[in-house]
């Protein structure tokens, strides 16, 4: 086990605060790189640095935040985006040593996802893997995702460091004042998705202050989230003379601290606006906890798993599978041409349009699951274009379109293990579920079996 995990097995630990904050104070302008500082001015980048270790800080993180390509374009900066995400990660690997941590900070790209935006999977998926290669080579212990508010786009950045890197993965979200994300999944969703495809951490930071997101970890506790990443804002910001100024004391900012402990949280810091003298405050107040409890092992309990949804229930436990019976139970509505004709004629001339009018149709229907098939369309295409061991793509397309106008999990029934890879990736839900009671081969089942299992899907 990476040596980051077995301490926070051990402990609770203390992570920094905003990078940006204190960049500003030592005078970086309001438009500036954060990431070019890492070249043009690595003393004062050292020197936050050092100041966060000095306050106690057991994870420092690197600046690196905006550091992937799509952010760096709008400076100009395009062709830096290994150096910058590179010297960001190798100078905290000198501040810190062998003292901590050092968590390679990878924000959102700033982009939308499709069909809202322009940001496909597969462009998401590069950038995050160009920064990923960057910091690694850096010497980054941990891969740290941080306010995202689009669980689609986790799902890619989570991807792309699992494919890249062999650290730890930590994922953190941030939430709106309703309990969602900007996007609208709720905490337990997120916990769902982002644990079914192996994120080792997963967190909520930024948003808001302390008192504001205890019931965000509380809601990630419950649905079985395990040890948790927190580090809130230094409260709501004013805007003075057009600058955020927060006004949040540190001492005060400390005291939710145990509350964070009691539900999960064991790499606890602060973000936009908090300072060394918040992470000192943390410090100390963490320190109290192991001094009032004495012994580190009763720290955090596991607390119980409270989903009541069928296939939150599947997901959360450690099979990964569940039975014939159990899908016999469910409620599902379907999307299948094996008994329709329409459906089929239009898939395999190109037309997708139908899928948007019964997947609608689907959606006023109270169901558990929709379960797609489509594999006799499958087999048209490929045969048509003599493309029998090349995916037409068709199940991701098809995948795409519906999940716009879904909120019910997606069963996919395939005898096509690229078919199903193309869709998992894509896919925006919950984890998705994989039908295996077609007759395969024994080399199809143990393809269907891994990729279902890459990406945190289960299996019937």
């Amino acid at each position: 086990m990476n040596s980051f995990l077995n301490e926070l097995n051990k402990r609770i630990l203390v992570f920094d605060g905003s990078k940006g904050y204190l960049l500003q104070k030592f005078g970086m302008k309001g438009g500036e790189c954060p990431e070019l500082w890492n070249v043009e001015r690595k003393d004062i980048v050292k020197k936050i640095y050092s100041l966060y270790k000095e306050a106690g800080s057991d994870v420092i993180q690197t600046n690196t935040f905006t550091g992937n390509r799509a952010h760096l374009e709008r400076h100009g900066l395009e062709d830096k985006v290994y150096e910058l995400n590179f010297e960001g990660t190798r100078l905290a690997k000198e501040v810190m040593g062998h003292d901590g941590f050092v968590a390679a900070s990878i924000g959102p790209t700033g982009m939308l996802m499709e069909p809202m935006g322009d940001l496909t999977f597969d462009k998401a998926y590069e950038l995050y893997k160009e920064q990923i290669q960057a910091v690694v080579d850096g010497g980054a212990d941990i891969i740290n995702f941080e306010t995202f508010t689009d669980v689609s786009e986790m799902r890619a950045a989570l991807l792309a460091a699992k494919a890249t890197a062999d650290l730890p993965v930590i994922c953190s979200m941030s939430f709106e004042a309703n309990g969602r994300t900007l996007m609208g999944t709720d905490p337990e969703t997120v916990v769902l998705i982002l644990k079914s495809l192996g994120a080792d951490l997963i967190g909520t930071n930024c948003s808001f202050g302390p008192e504001l997101m205890v019931d965000i970890v509380r809601k990630m506790h419950s649905a079985g989230a395990g040890f948790l990443s927190v580090k809130p804002n230094a409260g709501l910001p004013e805007i003075i003379d057009g600058v955020p100024v927060y006004k949040e004391n540190p001492d005060n900012f400390a005291k939710l601290v145990s509350e964070f402990v009691n539900y999960g949280g064991r790499l606890i810091g602060g973000c936009c606006g908090t300072t060394p003298e918040f992470i000192r405050a943390i410090r100390k107040e963490i320190d109290k906890i192991y001094a009032e409890r004495m012994d580190a092992g009763n720290i955090y309990e596991m607390g119980e798993i409270k989903n009541k949804e069928v296939l939150d229930n599947i997901v959360s436990s450690s099979t990964r599978s569940f039975s014939i019976n159990d899908y016999k139970n469910m409620k599902i509505g379907y999307l299948s041409t094996k008994d329709d004709l329409d459906l089929l004629n239009k898939l395999t001339a190109g037309d997708l349009s139908i899928v948007m009018d019964k997947t609608m149709d689907l959606s006023e229907e109270d169901y558990d699951c929709i379960q797609i098939s489509i594999d006799n369309a499958i087999e048209i295409i490929r045969n048509s274009e003599k493309k029998e061991s090349d995916s037409c793509e068709l199940l991701a397309r098809v995948v795409n379109e519906a999940q716009g106008f879904l909120k019910e999990p997606i069963i996919f029934e395939t005898k096509y293990p690229d078919e199903l890879e193309r869709a998992l990736r894509i896919y925006k839900g919950r984890a998705g579920v994989v039908l295996s009671t077609l007759p395969l081969s024994a080399k199809d089942t143990d393809a269907i079996r891994n990729v279902a299992k890459k990406y945190g899907a289960v299996i019937i």
